[in-house]
C-alpha cells in the first residue's frame, strides 16, 4: 500500500510540476511580451516627440532664412522710410526667432551627428552675419541699388544658403531618425511576437506531453484497475468477480451444447499452521505455487480462479460424475511434490468437493455452495474429495447449527471433563489422571469428543477450547492440592494449538494464576502434529520444556515420525495407543509393537504410557514388558469431577504418593 502510495504522489509531483512550468511559461509570454511592448512604446514615443520637436524647431530656422533672404530683398527696393523701418524690425525678428529656435535645438539631446551639424551652422552663422547685416546697413544708406544687389547676391545669399542647406540636413537627418525609430519600434515588435510565438508554443507542447502522459497514465491505470477487479493480484487467477462470469458463459454453453460441466472447490490443509508459524509472506509464495500447479494441471479451456484465502475454484467444462476420481488425483499428484522453502520441507493437503451442473444446481452460487458442502464432508471424512449429495446438505445444516451451539457452550461453561486415573504399573498407585472433555447437549446427550472435536477445528474454537480445557483442569489440580492429593494432570494439545507462538505464554499465564508449579503439567502433542512443521514445533516445544512442563508424544504408532525425530523433540513420554494394546493377547504383531515401543522408548530415557487396559491379562503382560503406567477401563472409567475425590478416597488404586514426576492428561481429542 505504501508502495501505491508513493507512486501516486510521484506521479502527481510531475503532473504539478509540468503545469507549473506551463503556467510560468504563459505568465512569462504575457509578462516579457508586455514589458517588450512597453519599452518599445516608451523608446518610440521619447525619439519620435524628440525628433518632432527638433524638426519642428529645425523648420522653424528654416522659414526664418527663407524669410530674411526675402525680407532683403524687399529692403533694397524700397523708397519709403517708414516702410524700410518697419521692414527691418520684422528682419530683426525673424533673426531672434532663428537664433531662438537653434539656442532651444541645442538644448536637447543631441546625437554626435546632429552636434556637428548646429556646430556647423552656428560657424556658417556667425560668418554670414556680418555680411547680412552690412548689406541691410547699406539699403538703409544709400540708394545705389546696384552695389546692394551685387552685395546681397554675391555674399548674403550664399551664407544664408549655406545655412538653409545645414538646416535642412539637419531636417532630413531628423526624418530619418524617426523612420529609424519606427523601423527600430517594428523589429522590436516582430522580434516580441516571436518571443511570444516561441513561449506559446513552448506551454502548448508541454501542455500537449503532460495530456498525453496523463492520458496513458490513466488508461494504464484504469488498464490496472480492470485486472484488479478480475483477477487476483497475488497468484494472478481469476477472482471471485471474473469466476461468477466465467460460471455464467459455461451455464449458457452447456445448455447450447447439451454437455455438462463440474466445478472442483478446493484449499490447502495445514495452511493456517503455516502462516501462524512460517509468517504470510511464506504463505502467499505457498498459495503461488499452488495456483500455478493448478494452472499447469487443467486443460487449456478450463479456468481455475482464486476464492481467496487458501481457497481456489476449477470450472471443469464438458464433466460428468464419471470423470471426478481420474481429475481428483491429477490434481493430487500435482500437489504430491513437496514445497519447500528456505531448505525446509513444508507438508500441505489438498482437499477438493465437486459439484455438476446441471443435474446439483443450475445456478452458479448454489454450484458453489454444493461444492463448498462436498469439501467439507470430505474433509469430515478423511477423504481428499468428495462429490456432492442431497444427504451433505443436511448433513452440513446440522453441523453449522452444532458449531454456534458449541461456541455458546465454551462462553457460557457448559462443558464438563471427566478424569480417568493413570496408574502406576510398579506401585500399582494412581499417580494422577487423564481428563476428558464432555459436552452435555441438551437435545443430543453427553457427546464424545470425536462429534464436538473436529467442528470446533473448522470453527476456529479450538485455541479457545483448549484454553477452557487448560484452566478448568487446573483449578481441579489445585483443589485436589488443597485437600492433599498431589497428583499432575496433562493437557493434549491440537495440531494448531501446536503451532501458535503465544502458546507458552498463555500457559505460563494460566499456571501462574491458578498458581500451579510447571511440573505438575504435561503436555501431550500428537505425531502429525510436529510433522506438519518440525521446526516451528521443535521451538515451541523446547521453550515448554524449559518452563518445566513434561511433554508427551499421543497416540505414538499411529503416526509417521522418524526416529531421528523422536531422538531430537524435547519429550519426556510416549503413549501407545489403545490400538496395539487392547489386542496385544490376541496378535503377536500388536504385542511386538508394543514391545519394541517400550524397548525404543527406555533406551532413549523416555517414560511410556499404555492406554486401553481393560482386562487383568493387559496389566500383567504390561507389567511384563516392563511398562511405566497405563490406564483404561480395568482400573476405572472416566469420573465426574463429584466422583473424583470418592475414588481417591476408597479406590484400592491410591494410596499416598509424594509429588509425582506424571501428569493427568486432559484429551481435547
Amino acid at each position: 500500500m505504501k508502495q501505491k502510495t508513493r507512486s501516486f504522489f510521484g506521479i502527481g509531483t510531475r503532473i504539478a510540476t509540468g503545469f507549473t512550468v506551463m503556467l510560468v511559461l504563459m505568465a512569462s509570454l504575457v509578462v516579457i511580451g508586455l514589458r517588450h511592448i512597453s519599452e518599445t512604446n516608451t523608446r518610440l514615443k521619447d525619439i519620435v516627440e524628440n525628433n518632432n520637436v527638433k524638426t519642428q524647431l529645425a523648420n522653424t530656422m528654416q522659414n526664418a532664412l527663407r524669410e530674411r533672404a526675402l525680407s532683403m530683398h524687399v529692403l533694397t527696393v524700397m523708397n519709403d522710410p517708414f516702410d524700410k523701418d518697419e521692414e527691418l524690425r520684422r528682419f530683426d525678428t525673424l533673426g531672434a526667432i532663428y537664433v531662438t529656435a537653434r539656442q532651444r535645438l541645442e538644448g536637447l539631446p543631441l546625437s554626435t551627428e546632429e552636434e556637428d551639424i548646429l556646430a556647423r551652422i552656428r560657424v556658417l552663422t556667425r560668418e554670414a552675419q556680418p555680411e547680412v547685416q552690412a548689406v541691410v546697413d547699406t539699403t538703409m544708406t544709400t540708394a545705389d541699388t546696384q552695389d546692394i544687389f551685387d552685395r546681397m547676391r554675391n555674399i548674403a545669399i550664399p551664407k544664408q544658403r549655406e545655412i538653409a542647406e545645414e538646416v535642412s540636413v539637419l531636417i532630413n537627418l531628423q526624418k530619418s531618425l524617426t523612420a529609424s525609430a519606427v523601423k527600430n519600434a517594428e523589429k522590436s515588435y516582430r522580434d516580441v511576437q516571436e518571443l511570444m510565438f516561441l513561449l506559446g508554443a513552448s506551454a502548448l507542447a508541454l501542455g500537449l506531453v503532460i495530456t498525453i502522459f496523463v492520458s496513458h497514465r490513466v488508461s494504464r491505470q484504469a488498464s490496472q484497475l480492470s485486472a484488479q477487479a478480475l483477477y487476483d493480484p497475488l497468484t494472478g487467477l481469476p477472482n471471485r468477480n471474473l469466476l461468477q462470469d466465467r460460471l455464467e458463459q459455461a451455464i449458457v454453453q452447456s445448455r447450447r451444447s447439451k454437455q455438462p460441466f463440474g466445478i472442483a472447490l478446493m484449499d490447502l490443509d495445514r495452511f493456517k499452521e503455516v502462516n501462524d508459524s512460517l509468517g504470510h509472506d511464506v504463505g502467499d509464495i505457498l498459495l503461488a505455487e499452488v495456483g500455478l500447479r493448478l494452472k499447469q494441471a487443467i486443460r487449456a479451456e478450463d479456468t481455475v480462479a482464486r476464492m481467496g484465502g487458501d481457497e481456489f475454484i476449477i470450472v471443469l467444462h464438458n464433466f460428468s460424475e464419471s470423470d471426478v476420481p481420474k481429475f481428483a488425483e491429477k490434481i493430487l499428484s500435482a500437489m504430491n511434490t513437496p514445497f519447500v522453502w528456505d531448505d525446509q520441507i513444508i507438508d500441505l493437503g489438498l482437499s477438493m468437493g465437486f459439484s455438476l451442473f446441471p443435474s446439483h444446481a443450475n445456478d452458479p452460487s448454489s454450484l458453489i455452495r454444493y461444492a463448498d458442502i462436498a469439501m467439507y464432508a470430505a474433509k469430515k471424512s478423511g477423504e481428499s474429495y468428495s462429490l456432492y449429495t442431497r444427504a451433505m446438505e443436511s448433513n452440513n445444516l446440522a453441523d453449522l447449527t452444532l458449531k454456534a451451539e458449541l461456541r455458546e457452550a465454551i462462553q457460557l461453561n457448559r462443558l464438563s471433563l471427566h478424569y480417568q486415573p493413570v496408574i502406576d504399573q510398579i506401585s500399582k498407585r494412581a499417580i494422577g489422571f487423564e481428563a476428558l472433555v464432555r459436552w452435555n447437549h441438551p437435545e443430543r446427550g453427553f457427546l464424545p469428543p470425536d462429534k464436538f472435536i473436529p467442528l470446533a477445528e473448522e470453527a476456529g474454537l479450538i485455541s479457545s477450547l483448549t484454553e477452557w480445557v487448560l484452566k478448568t483442569a487446573l483449578t481441579q489440580l489445585a483443589a485436589l492440592h488443597e485437600q492433599g492429593y498431589r497428583l499432575n494432570i496433562s493437557v493434549n494439545l491440537s495440531p494448531r494449538g501446536l503451532h501458535d507462538k503465544e502458546l507458552p505464554g498463555i500457559i505460563a499465564t494460566q499456571l501462574m494464576d491458578i498458581g500451579i508449579q510447571a511440573k505438575y503439567l504435561t503436555l501431550e502433542i500428537t505425531e502429525s502434529a510436529v510433522m506438519s512443521n518440525p521446526q516451528n514445533a521443535f521451538e515451541i516445544l523446547t521453550t515448554l520444556d524449559h518452563m518445566g512442563v513434561t511433554l508427551a508424544i499421543d497416540d505414538f504408532g499411529t503416526g509417521h515420525s522418524s526416529l531421528a525425530l523422536l531422538k531430537k523433540l524435547p519429550v519426556d513420554e510416549i503413549k501407545i495407543d489403545k490400538s496395539f494394546v487392547m489386542d496385544m493377547e490376541e496378535n503377536e504383531n500388536d504385542a511386538v509393537i508394543v514391545r519394541s515401543t517400550i524397548y525404543l522408548a527406555h533406551n532413549l530415557g523416555l517414560k511410556v504410557v499404555a492406554e486401553g487396559v481393560e482386562t487383568q491379562e493387559s496389566w500383567d503382560m504390561l507389567s511384563l514388558l516392563g511398562c511405566d503406567y497405563s490406564q483404561g477401563y480395568f482400573m476405572s472409567h472416566p469420573l465426574s469431577s463429584e466422583k473424583l475425590v470418592e475414588w481417591l478416597s476408597k479406590s484400592v488404586w491410591f494410596g499416598e504418593t509424594s509429588t509425582s514426576s506424571r501428569a493427568s492428561e486432559i484429551s481435547v481429542n
